[in-house]
């Protein structure tokens, strides 16, 4: 399965007393089926994600970047494995 890899982001506000430019944060890494594309593989709807320059090589090679492992979305890589 050709997938794209996307991070979630949320939004935080950028110093303790609130009155900074709320910056994203990234919430989690997911995967995102090519065709067609509008929801990630456990589900959620991924027109708002930002797409992760990383992107895998081939279908044997790590869908998440080393430097993301531990953001990966627990509902896609089991979608990934089990797929």
């Amino acid at each position: 399965m050709e997938i794209i890899v996307v991070q979630e982001l949320r939004k935080e506000m950028s110093d303790g007393d609130g009155s900074g430019d709320p910056i994203a944060r990234i919430e989690a890494v997911h995967a995102v089926p090519v065709d067609p594309g509008d929801r990630t593989l456990c589900g959620r709807p991924a027109e708002d994600m930002e797409r992760l320059s990383d992107q895998p090589s081939g279908p044997d090679a790590p869908w998440v970047p080393p430097s993301k492992q531990d953001l990966r979305c627990p509902g896609c890589a089991d979608a990934l494995r089990n797929g």
